[in-house]
């Protein structure tokens, strides 16, 4: 039953995201070029895949966590409560500016406030704290592994596309903003 919860939830959470991308396409300005290439489009092939492996293998009679599922199940419960409080804050915080996609409007500015203050996708470190969440409550390092490990390479190419685009908007602002902040983990990364 408790696993049953976490699969519930984690395609909710895959439809929510899909809705608010699909939200974003009817009201975004059509003569705006995205410059994600091709890594919004990575990014939720590698969810999908890691959403599958790791219910999948959540099954499998090997790599269960010790204790038992409802302890794993409130400790993943608090990650993602605390990715999802992260990720709202950093959509909050961008407002208007939010968007799936990585491109610019007219009015566009660096945001430095918040909790982009420290991190400069919070957002991501919000969703990543999400799925690390899932694997947990699966009960299952296998299921961590194989959820996080697709997601973050996916990530990690978005991190890079998007810094390339906000480096060529904001140049050497960008930059200034770069070396006092954090890509994604505080301390590590």
């Amino acid at each position: 039953m408790d696993k049953l919860l976490v699969i519930v939830f984690s395609y909710a959470w895959f439809g929510v995201e899909a809705y608010n991308q699909i939200q974003q396409r009817k009201r975004r300005d059509r003569t705006a070029a995205p410059a994600d290439r091709g890594s919004l489009v990575l990014l939720y092939v590698c969810i999908a895949i890691g959403y599958s492996v790791a219910i999948a293998v959540s099954f499998a009679p090997v790599g269960r966590l010790p204790g038992g599922q409802p302890f794993w199940l409130l400790v993943g419960a608090a990650c993602i409560a605390g990715g999802l409080w992260i990720r709202h804050r950093a959509m909050a915080t961008l407002a208007d500016s939010f968007t799936c996609h990585v491109e610019f409007q007219a009015d566009h500015r660096l945001i430095e406030t918040g909790p982009y203050r420290r991190i400069r996708h919070p957002g991501y470190l919000g969703q990543l704290l999400v799925l690390l969440g899932v694997g947990i409550a699966l009960a299952s390092w296998l299921s961590i592994v194989g959820l996080m490990v697709p997601v973050l390479v996916a990530f990690l190419w978005r991190i890079r596309v998007e810094e390339e685009a906000l480096r060529g908007e904001f140049a050497e602002r960008f930059d200034s903003y770069a070396t006092r902040t954090w890509r994604l983990i505080p301390g590590l990364y």
